[in-house]
């Protein structure tokens, strides 16, 4: 059993790979130096990832805009068509208004 609590540099070379079994004994019942070592770890890199995804994956500032825009441009070739399917049908119904033989 160890005396005392490890120093940082103790820790550090245990963090990188170089361990006793003095110093795991100790580490796995010592609440503190094993929260010392949660604090010395080095920066993971998930975070690194999730920033770079979110940056990556981060809709355009202007994509609002542009949608809204599509949208109209959408709404307004249906409703020119909608106006020629009705000229369209207003001639098909006035031809054979005019071609329908009512002696019948």
């Amino acid at each position: 059993m160890m005396i005392g609590h490890p120093g940082k540099r103790q820790l550090r070379a245990w963090l990188h790979g170089e361990s006793t079994d003095r110093l795991d004994e100790h580490l796995s019942s010592c609440e503190r130096c094993a929260s010392v070592i949660e604090n010395m770890e080095e920066p993971r890199t998930d975070g690194l990832i999730a920033e770079t995804l979110h940056k990556i994956l981060e809709p355009p500032g202007d994509l609002a805009d542009r949608i809204e825009v599509r949208v109209a441009e959408r709404l307004d070739s249906r409703q020119v068509v909608g106006y020629m399917a009705e000229m369209f049908g207003a001639g098909l119904e006035t031809s054979k208004l005019l071609l329908t033989d009512e002696s019948d």
